[in-house]
């Protein structure tokens, strides 16, 4: 009987884990960028019993892993040159300064600083493109689907700034995601492929466009439901065993 309370206290906890990612999918559907996760589950040992050990019994389930969708989001027209979507496969590479830490992201909204720097909204600064001239503006700035980055002075001569460098991975599932659209690579994941876009497994960069969350509503609404239902069952499962053990105890009474 100890044994079904346990089973069902594995399903709550576990059901709470898909119920957080569901939740975390939901809240950043409008996150530019963003990459929705999946909690996914596996069953765990199994006990022995019987004659010759032929029946077995579960001792419950637990999480895997929460794996991440890196399908394309659809991209929206916005206009502004510094609004960038990768079409295709590929991440932008952003570094900060202090630490000289290279992480990972799809989301392209990127700004001028101070030092006339591209950078993202965290001030990180964007890999691969030098230094804006102070008397061009962001509307001056021209990013062909290359990832060519230029603007061309009073006289129409063009003055290049650099050129945005895409970044790829062996197993792009294994990026560990630190918050703010950002990504690490790690072991799992693999050393990054470094690529021009338009090239051979690199996608393309779209100047004016950004990249919406790729959270399907309808598909995380039935996630919801049928985790619902799944912490509503394992709920049951606990409170029985726990009503025929008090049955037990009360007929020793």
């Amino acid at each position: 009987m100890i044994r079904s309370m346990y089973l069902g206290l594995s399903g709550m906890r576990n059901y709470q884990v898909r119920l957080d990612v569901v939740g975390n999918n939901i809240a950043n559907s409008s996150t530019t960028g963003f990459k929705a996760g999946r909690a996914n589950f596996k069953d765990t040992m199994y006990v022995t019993m019987g004659a010759n050990d032929s029946c077995q019994i579960g001792t419950g389930l637990s999480v895997s892993d929460v794996s991440n969708n890196f399908s394309q989001g659809i991209t929206m027209f916005t206009g502004r040159p510094l609004d960038l979507a990768i079409s295709g496969n590929g991440f932008f590479a952003v570094r900060d300064e202090e630490s000289d830490r290279l992480m990972f992201t799809r989301d392209g909204s990127f700004f001028i600083n101070n030092e006339g720097n591209i950078v993202n909204a965290s001030g990180l600064l964007l890999e691969g493109v030098g230094g804006i001239p102070e008397e061009y503006t962001v509307e001056d700035i021209i990013i062909d689907e290359n990832g060519e980055v230029y603007a061309l002075d009073s006289e129409g001569n063009r003055e290049d700034f650099g050129q945005i460098v895409l970044y790829n991975f062996p197993n792009v599932n294994g990026l560990t995601k630190i918050g703010n659209n950002l990504y690490l690579a790690n072991d799992i994941s693999g050393e990054y492929i470094e690529g021009t876009p338009g090239e051979e497994s690199f996608g393309v960069i779209k100047s004016g466009y950004l990249e919406n969350s790729n959270t399907d509503m309808a598909q995380e609404m039935a996630n919801l439901i049928e985790t619902q239902r799944g912490y509503q069952a394992s709920t049951k499962v606990f409170t029985t065993a726990d009503e025929i053990l008090q049955s037990i105890i009360e007929l020793k009474r």
